[in-house]
């Protein structure tokens, strides 16, 4: 029987814990949900055109929109990723945005490089929307995560041989203001340069949880692609860059998940899994001992994740209520602890 009662007074610490981080660490374009309006003036179609050859920057302008003036800013865009830019899977590629200019005073103020998630297929919207709701839903559960902010963005191309158009983007918190707002540091390490038993064991045990919740098997905590840096699709936190005692790992990249269920997004080979929406337990036996705890958390926080689904109207409600069912079939394996047993922990990945 999970220690409810404990764990909801503890969602509710950690929460105030989260109220009263300082100011200065908070950075203000991540301080809130809001919706931002965003111009991007460039050449929009040379950016897209040679996306999948290659990631070279292009000058642009952003404006914040919205406010009684706009508020422009001088950018380096291009595009990022690997699969989304080159495997031909989407017709408009994920971005980098680079700050030119000065920003302070301003919503983007300590921003320098931001990723901005892009919609991978004009019949793709809502997949962008699920994956930010993916994002928030980490962020109910811990400040150990990547903020987002959603954007409605408008694409002009400055040479006007492509049609302008607008879709729902979201910003990614860049991994060193994730350190600094919870006063680590990011590494910046080769796969399998850390190893498993220095990850810290709740913050481990959390993600592996997180991701067997939302069906996503295209993750690594420690490894990752030969010549890249660690990890995959993870970034990881110490006290200092040479510390390799309590590392924390942090997820991101969640299209690939049974939560948002791309078209294109299929389970890696050799784990016998038909399709992304079947949950495959990958977290690291060696933290089991901690699983259950992170179970409570989560049980804690069972009110909040729904709230962050039924609260995005940016979804349909059909596609509100499939994104609900899915992570209610989540609580139902933990409801039940001989189930949750044998689902999750003798599941482990050794």
């Amino acid at each position: 029987m999970w220690r409810a009662n404990f764990w909801a007074v503890a969602g509710c610490f950690f929460a105030v814990i989260g109220l009263f981080t300082p100011a200065s660490a908070q950075a203000p374009l991540f301080s809130d949900n809001s919706e931002i309006q965003i111009l991007i003036e460039g050449p929009i179609g040379d950016l897209v055109r040679t996306a999948r050859r290659g990631t070279d920057p292009f000058p642009a302008r952003l404006s914040l929109l919205g406010g009684a003036e706009p508020r422009r800013f001088e950018i380096a865009l291009s595009a990022r990723g690997i699969s989304r830019r080159t495997g031909g899977i989407c017709n408009f590629p994920p971005i980098r945005l680079d700050f030119n200019d000065a920003v302070r005073g301003t919503p983007m103020q300590g921003q320098n490089r931001l990723k901005l998630v892009t919609r991978c297929r004009a019949n793709l919207q809502h997949l962008t929307v699920l994956e930010y709701i993916a994002y928030r839903l980490y962020n109910e559960i811990t400040p150990l995560g990547f903020r987002v902010r959603p954007a409605q963005v408008t694409y002009r191309d400055n040479a006007g041989r492509r049609r302008e158009q607008t879709q729902f983007n979201f910003l990614v918190e860049d991994v060193d203001d994730v350190a600094r707002r919870n006063r680590l540091t990011a590494l910046e390490v080769a796969p399998d340069e850390v190893r498993s038993s220095q990850l810290d064991a709740e913050a481990s045990a959390r993600v592996g949880l997180f991701q067997y919740m939302i069906g996503n098997l295209d993750w690594d905590m420690v490894s990752g692609p030969a010549g890249d840096e660690c990890c995959h699709n993870g970034k990881l936190l110490a006290a200092s860059a040479t510390s390799r005692q309590a590392v924390v790992p942090v997820p991101y990249d969640f299209d690939y998940s049974g939560f948002v269920n791309a078209p294109y997004a299929v389970p890696p080979e050799g784990l016998g899994v038909a399709n992304v929406r079947t949950r495959h337990y990958r977290g690291l036996c060696r933290h089991n001992a901690n699983v259950p705890a992170a179970a409570e958390l989560f049980q804690s926080r069972r009110a909040a994740l729904f709230a962050v689904i039924d609260g995005d109207t940016r979804l349909t409600a059909s596609r509100r209520q499939a994104a609900r069912r899915y992570i209610e079939e989540f609580f139902a394996i933990l409801d039940e602890p001989a189930r949750f047993n044998r689902q999750v922990i003798e599941r482990c990945r050794r």
